[in-house]
């Protein structure tokens, strides 16, 4: 299992090359002066401009500039923004914040979306089931700002039950409910997903096996047809969390939330790329990181599994 850790480790070093170059290139191609603004009312003395430039290495050929950042990144190095300020002490403040949210996130998904998913599979065709697929549809047809939105709305303003915006110590009673609102769509998938797995796992010919044996079917199903079941449940809940780490970007918008999407969000109008690009390199690495778990924990769930 080491030998298969570290080749996965030396697989995913051309994946953040070439991911984190993308970003790299796409905030440099971002229409707009970065410094606009930056002077008050007046616009920035050219000499000011021509410093901040030299010294950013904005000056500098695209590949000059990636180079300089990966160079400084591989010593942990994330660099100061436009306005002085350290990347790394924004991210040390934003990051318990979303890590925070994106555990609301996963604790929904795992709860809401697998046991609604097993209880369909169990009873197909019945009334649950039929709620829990048009619960699901409409959860997969409407878009997540707007979900965001009218939770905000409805919840916060109409209602009064939550704060519309999420107060700087953001904690975790604050954020259930952007947490469930990023939560929403994975929710839906994995309920789809586990109600059509326990149904296929149920007409296995191991199960009809284990029932013929005379084993309880208490037994049969929570031994047998869940065990096998939570290994593409599981694939999904892992692979989602780099997913939440995106989603969160425009929630935390919305919520006005201090983590690294509501981060990225604010830098991103500001066409500051000294802070979106090390915050989506981390969010890459976190990313590659859940995918190699994911896949070390299939031995666990299915013994028949073994990694050279």
């Amino acid at each position: 299992m080491g030998r298969y850790a570290l080749r996965r480790l030396l697989q995913a070093v051309p994946v953040v090359v070439g991911t984190t170059l993308l970003i790299y290139w796409m905030m440099w191609a971002l229409p707009g002066d970065p410094f606009a603004g930056r002077c008050g009312e007046r616009a920035c003395p050219q000499d000011y401009i021509e410093a901040m430039n030299a010294q950013f290495m904005l000056d500098q050929p695209l590949l000059v500039q990636y180079s300089a950042y990966m160079a400084n990144l591989v010593q942990l190095d994330f660099g100061v923004t436009y306005n002085m300020v350290p990347v790394s002490t924004l991210i040390a403040q934003a990051l318990p914040v979303t890590l925070r949210l994106a555990l609301i996130a996963l604790a929904v998904e795992a709860v809401v979306g697998i046991v609604a998913g097993m209880i369909a599979g169990l009873r197909r065709n019945g009334y649950f089931d039929t709620l829990v697929f048009v619960s699901t549809l409409v959860a997969l047809s409407v878009p997540i700002f707007v979900i965001a939105r009218f939770a905000q709305w409805g919840l916060g303003v109409n209602l009064g039950w939550i704060s519309p915006t999420v107060s700087n110590e953001a904690t975790w009673a604050e954020l259930l409910v952007p947490g469930a609102v990023i939560a929403t769509t994975t929710t839906a998938v994995l309920a789809r997903l586990a109600r059509t797995t326990i149904a296929e796992n149920l007409r296995a010919d191991y199960v009809r096996t284990a029932i013929a044996k005379g084993l309880p079917r208490s037994r049969v199903i929570g031994v047998h047809v869940l065990r096998n079941s939570l290994i593409p449940l599981i694939t999904l809940l892992g692979l989602d969390l780099g997913s939440l780490m995106v989603g969160a970007v425009v929630t935390e918008g919305i919520f006005n939330i201090n983590g690294l999407g509501g981060l990225v969000y604010n830098h991103i109008l500001r066409l500051d790329s000294t802070v979106v690009v090390p915050v989506a390199t981390l969010f890459v690495l976190i990313y590659i990181f859940a995918n190699l778990v994911v896949d070390l924990f299939y031995g666990v769930l299915d013994p028949r599994i073994r990694y050279e």
